[in-house]
This record gives C-alpha cells, structure tokens and sequence, in this order.
C-alpha cells in the first residue's frame, strides 16, 4: 500500500488508467473510487450574488438568513454556514431558522442563536462506535453526552454508542420528524461533560 499526500485530482485519464493531479502526476489505477466535489444546486449558481462560488447560499452563520435578500433564508446543505453538512446540523438550524422567520415578518430583530453545532455517530466496526459533538468554536473534545456524567462517552469508540446509534433510528421517525424536543440536547452546544484544556495560568 502506498500512500500519495498533497494529490490534488486534476482529471482521470481512464484510458491510461491513470488518476493525475493538477501538477501532472499520475497514479495508475485498476478500480478508482472518487468522490466528487460537494456543491450547492446549478439553479443557486445562476442567481447573481445569492451563491458562492460552490453555488452554496451566501449565509449569515448565525442568523440563517442570505446575504442577498433580507426575505431569503437557508438551511442544511443548502447553505455556505462553515460547519459539518450534516442531519444534526439542519435539526439545529431549523429551530433557529424558524424562529428568525417568525422575527422577520413581524419585524422584529434577528436572534443570532446558530453556534454551529454538530453531532454525529460514527460507526468503527466491531459494533462498536464515535462519537462526537462541537461547534463553530470548538472542535470535537473527550468528555460525555449528553448530560455531564454521560452515558455516552465522546471522542471514543465503545458499544454504548453503537446502540446509541441503532436507537437514534426510533428517535429520528419517532421524535424529531414529529417536532418533539430531546431533552439534553440543546439547539447550541453545550459546554458540560466536555474535558476542555485547561488554560495556562499567567505567572
């Protein structure tokens, strides 16, 4: 096995059978398995100023609403938010979304509550699991979830959190689709159970 760093993918040469980068080097390949790049929807793209150059929707990170239009809001992966194109994101997002909806058609301010916050199960094998919970500040930390004592470690793989995966399947058609809150687990992340370093004391 051999590892290529620093391979920025310029085109596949399938004749050849050869991926090559942008600087011309080329690995040659029996069976390539590529995942294309991430973008937003063409029809984004062809409203000047309401995309980025991704066609992702040009969005305040925290209030959800476009940059182009005071009327126009996003969510999920529809958004250029710099946090994680996830479920847990857009279950995040739509709370806040919702209620800055709400905001703007009685006129009132905006609530800057969006942090970014992201939560995700990540299968290891061996039914076994990750998990991992942060935000637009802090990057995924060691602690627990979701309450401070646990019982689902973070940042380590264990049984628990496999099964917290398997039954996240019941919770998601059972409580989110229906609107029902999860209890402990807030629209921003929360700061407890988490092992965050400790700052150096200033002599």
């Amino acid at each position: 096995m051999h590892l290529e760093t620093e391979f920025n993918c310029g085109r596949v040469d399938g004749a050849a059978g050869e991926l090559v980068s942008w600087d011309e080097r080329r690995i040659p390949f029996d069976l390539l398995v590529t995942v294309p790049v991430h973008k937003g929807a063409s029809f984004i793209g062809s409203v000047p100023g309401l995309g980025d150059a991704m066609n992702f929707v040009r969005t305040d990170p925290r209030t959800l609403q476009a940059e182009l239009k005071a009327n126009i809001f996003a969510i999920g992966d529809a958004t250029n938010v710099p946090t994680s194109k996830a479920g847990s994101v857009a279950h995040f997002e739509s709370e806040v979304l919702a209620a800055n909806v709400l905001h703007f058609l009685r006129g009132e301010p905006l609530e800057p509550l969006f942090d970014g916050h992201a939560n995700c199960f990540i299968e290891t094998g061996y039914e076994k699991a990750l998990l991992i919970d942060f935000n637009y500040d802090t990057e995924p930390l060691p602690g627990h979830f979701p309450f401070a004592w646990g019982p689902l470690p973070l940042l380590r793989e264990s049984k628990l959190n496999h099964l917290g995966k398997l039954a996240f399947r019941h919770v998601y058609w059972n409580a989110l689709l229906p609107g029902l809150d999860l209890p402990g687990i807030p629209i921003q992340m929360k700061r407890s159970g988490k092992d965050f370093p400790t700052e150096p004391v200033a002599l």
